[in-house]
């Protein structure tokens, strides 16, 4: 069985200060419990966000000039092109600004690179492009920041560029007409954690109340687009982030956008009985994504600015099929990675796993180094070779910043950028070798061996019986739940296990647990392998999380295992 370290969390949840929270707040202890591990400052907030709680674009660097830019253009009919990125959060920064600028009565045109012809981010051909067509402005959304060479044609051609974006920022910067990115090292805004699309947003809320309108009506619009954009990215869902993601989803199901319509009414995500953060980043992103990753993202931004049902439906359903071509696509890919690593003892040692093949898809190298990081607990890069240059894809672990170890190794890159946890780059096919060894060198003077044991962060005990949807409706005022505010996990000790089964093909775990008075069902996803491990009539420890399995219009609550291991008494 991999070997997993099991962390019971005490952030201030001493007895004393369960019970203050509890009564303060009127919430059960265990939820009291669970936000003080999460070290929640405002507990008020954290239970109710509220828009009226959103921080003050204005606070942010560049954003008044940005703002009076876009307006004086609108003003005086230029031609404005917004530029963004082919994923979920760049289609959707993508979609929100250019239809505000169109409902403002903009002269607005979008262009997205094609992955596998232009890759990421702003090219000189694409500035070529968009100067034919006597566009003045130019607004990136979700990229830019590393741009420095484009932005500068673009200002010879007579073009201004506004960007806005959220990636880490080099020392220097582009000679842009503005720029609007928190993580700007003299920018004050408080909040330095928004998507690209939460970015494009706080822009959508300086021209709103420069205009004077009403905020609600920009919320009502365009909220449910920026949640699914901050899901999709992977944004702790914490401060900004928790507002604009609690009150997205609760727009979804009565969505105003066409596309979004259309994508929730497809027969699988119909059937949920709540849109949850979940459903986004399961369900509802991975179609968006599809259109960029392996078609043309243009069908993307097309859905989201669909004015017509009809029109809708037949995008959504163009991203059903392509999405489906992704999943069959990704399989293939990880079923060779991990063929190159059982194939090559030297990967065993090695803190980074760096994997090189011939023809790999750019669009979907992402999704499975992400699988492969989490299966092995190391810091996952893909690259893809053709003709002498390889495309790569990396995603790391804690505490293995993955964009300063390749700005570490920049003299090896033609280009590279990203975040710390993921990060694509270019490089020479002859260099990989090199790279890899450099890269572990310098991973191997940041992480050690205990860096690769896989944490599981465990709220408090639970014991079975209270797994019921009563309990899981007292945890919902947590929700919603991602990245910085994790699903809550629980423990369980001295279980036996009744019944222990693999499903479909040995992929997952099936187990029949006791605790001497009741019986509870448990699903151990992608776990299926320590059946190998656990026999029936095992005494057992548990770590898990509750969620509710529906069937049949029938509700129950259900244990999700995230680890298993024999009793020690």
């Amino acid at each position: 069985m991999q070997r997993k370290k099991w962390v019971l969390l005490k952030n201030g949840s001493t007895p004393q200060n369960i019970k203050n929270i509890s009564a303060e707040f009127n919430i059960p202890p265990v939820v009291a419990s669970i936000i003080l591990n999460r070290n929640v400052d405002d507990v008020g907030g954290f239970l109710e966000p509220n828009t009226d709680s959103l921080l003050d674009p204005f606070l942010m660097l560049g954003m008044e000039k940005a703002a009076k830019r876009i307006l004086s253009a609108i003003k005086d009919k230029e031609k404005i092109t917004v530029y963004g990125d082919y994923d979920v959060d760049g289609i959707t920064s993508t979609a929100i600004l250019v239809s505000f600028l169109r409902k403002h009565g903009a002269d607005a045109d979008y262009y997205i690179p094609d992955r596998l012809e232009e890759g990421y981010g702003i090219n000189p051909a694409a500035i070529d492009k968009i100067a034919s067509r006597a566009t003045s402005l130019i607004i990136t959304v979700d990229c830019g920041i590393t741009a420095n060479a484009e932005i500068e044609k673009a200002k010879e051609l007579g073009i201004d560029v506004i960007i806005t974006d959220h990636h880490e920022c080099k020392d220097n910067l582009p000679e842009a007409f503005v720029i609007v990115n928190p993580k700007q090292a003299d920018c004050p805004y408080p909040f330095k954690k928004l998507a690209g699309v939460g970015v494009v947003f706080k822009l959508l809320q300086a021209m709103t109340l420069m205009l004077k309108y009403h905020l609600k009506e920009l919320y009502d619009e365009y909220l449910d687009l920026v949640a699914i954009g901050t899901i999709a990215d992977v944004m702790p869902l914490i401060g900004e982030n928790r507002i604009i993601v609690k009150k997205g989803l609760e727009l979804i199901p009565y969505t105003a956008n066409k596309g979004v319509k259309a994508i929730i009414s497809s027969d699988d995500i119909a059937l949920q009985s709540r849109i949850t953060t979940t459903t986004v980043g399961f369900m509802i992103a991975p179609r968006i994504n599809a259109a960029g990753r392996i078609g043309d993202p243009k069908t993307a931004v097309e859905l989201l600015l669909s004015t017509d049902d009809k029109t809708a439906k037949t995008y959504a359903d163009m991203l059903v099929c392509e999405n489906h071509q992704r999943q069959e696509n990704e399989q293939s890919i990880l079923d060779e990675a991990m063929l190159l690593i059982e194939n090559d003892p030297t990967y065993e040692d090695d803190y980074v796993l760096v994997l090189p093949h011939d023809g790999w898809h750019h669009g979907i190298i992402g999704i499975v180094a992400s699988k492969i990081s989490e299966k092995f607990g190391k810091p996952t890069i893909l690259i893809s070779t053709e003709n002498g240059t390889g495309k790569g894809s990396g995603r790391s672990i804690k505490g293995f910043n993955l964009f300063l170890a390749l700005e570490n190794m920049h003299e090896l890159l033609l280009k590279y950028g990203g975040h710390e946890l993921a990060a694509g780059l270019s490089i020479e096919s002859d260099k990989i070798s090199e790279f890899r060894q450099k890269i572990n060198e310098y991973a191997k003077n940041i992480l050690t061996l205990e860096d690769f044991i896989p944490i599981i962060n465990i709220d408090s005990e639970l014991p079975t019986k209270y797994v019921n949807l009563s309990t899981i409706e007292r945890l919902s005022v947590l929700e919603p739940y991602g990245m910085g505010n994790p699903c809550p996990v629980f423990y369980a000790k001295n279980l036996t296990a009744v019944s222990v089964r693999q499903l479909k093909g040995g992929k997952h775990l099936k187990l029949i647990l006791s605790d001497g008075e009741n019986f509870s069902d448990a699903i151990g996803f992608s776990l299926g392998g320590l059946a190998r491990h656990i026999s029936q009539g095992d005494s057992v420890d548990i770590a898990f999380s509750i969620s509710v399995n529906e069937f049949r219009g029938e509700k129950q609550a259900q244990i999700v295992l995230k680890d298993i291991k024999k009793s020690e008494n």
